[in-house]
């Protein structure tokens, strides 16, 4: 059973690196597509709108659903790092959210 799982997470590993890190760096597509993702599960390490984190109402009140919506993004992004064996100063010096200048369509 744990060699079985050793293999699945290892073949996991190489589909996700194949598909954003064919020869063994990330591709131009694949920092843009991370920095969306990083960006949309809150990746960043900041907070919300004046300074209250994003699992609190407007009263101050904390919001279960808001918070286990917010975590369960946020772990399919740490999941999808794991896979790519990032770092994650790797992941903080992808670019900012201005990917219109880095597409060409």
């Amino acid at each position: 059973m744990l060699l079985d799982n050793l293999k699945r997470e290892a073949q996991l590993a190489k589909a996700f690196q194949k598909v954003f890190c064919p020869k063994g760096e990330l591709t131009e597509e694949a920092k843009i597509v991370l920095s969306f993702w990083r960006d949309e599960a809150g990746a960043r390490g900041e907070l919300g709108r004046n300074g209250i984190p994003y699992f609190y109402d407007a009263n101050n009140r904390f919001d279960a659903s808001a918070a286990a919506f917010l975590l369960g993004k946020r772990r399919m992004f740490d999941l999808l790092i794991k896979y790519l064996s990032l770092d994650e100063r790797e992941v903080f010096k992808l670019g900012k959210d201005d990917l219109t200048d880095q597409i060409s369509v």
